[in-house]
């Protein structure tokens, strides 16, 4: 078990290595197995990438993202440029159905609106327009519709966790209310805890993951 030094050690060492970051805009706190990222980075690809590296890291409890884009001066575009660059980018995704996900721009902000059958379906929007130029930030507001019962849903989540290799898949607990899956229960490390919510948003018709599951090392 790592204390906080060790720790931040580890997650200073995997933003270094990680090559689509740059470590020097970054800023680390770890307290009680609790990382903290701060500073500025100049796109909001880049961030997501810091936010993943930290993520492999073996003894993170849980991870406070207070980092903000700053776009360099050639990276700049007008709402408008934004708008249809993603329009684009959605209408050549096979993974996002033909008009069923709606943009709006304001400020380099993207906002995804609209209803699909999956979440791999929200996600591959929201990917898809993560990378672009002049993109801020990404609010992913796209809902999923309900398609099972509450009991098969939830026994369908529990058989994937078990077989996604969760050690203590017996720990964790699922909850079905409408389209919103709450995972309880605890879990020795925190990708055991991605692996758990992973599964349960690969369910059909999922509209939200409550993730209350511990990770005691």
């Amino acid at each position: 078990m790592k204390d906080d030094t060790q720790l931040k050690e580890s997650v200073l060492e995997e933003l270094e290595w990680e090559p689509s970051v740059d470590a020097a805009g970054i800023g680390v706190q770890v307290r009680d197995g609790v990382v903290t990222l701060t500073g500025h980075l100049a796109s909001f690809a880049e961030k997501n990438a810091a936010e993943e590296a930290i993520r492999r890291i073996p003894g993170v409890k849980a991870l406070a993202v207070e980092i903000d884009v700053r776009l360099p001066a050639d990276a700049a575009r007008t709402d408008g440029d934004i708008a249809r660059a993603v329009a684009n980018v959605l209408a050549w995704n096979t993974f996002v159905p033909v008009d069923r996900v709606q943009v709006t721009v304001e400020q380099g902000v993207v906002r995804l609106t609209g209803t699909v059958d999956w979440n791999y379906q929200r996600m591959a929007a929201e990917r898809a327009v993560s990378g672009l130029l002049g993109v801020k930030n990404v609010i992913n507001a796209i809902s999923t519709r309900p398609q099972a019962s509450r009991e098969d849903l939830s026994a369908r989540i529990k058989a994937a966790i078990e077989r996604q290799a969760v050690n203590d898949a017996a720990q964790v607990t699922v909850a079905v209310a409408g389209a919103v899956v709450t995972l309880g229960g605890s879990l020795r490390t925190w990708a055991e805890r991605e692996a758990a919510m992973n599964a349960a948003w690969s369910a059909p018709g999922v509209s939200s993951v409550v993730n209350n599951i511990r990770v005691n090392l």
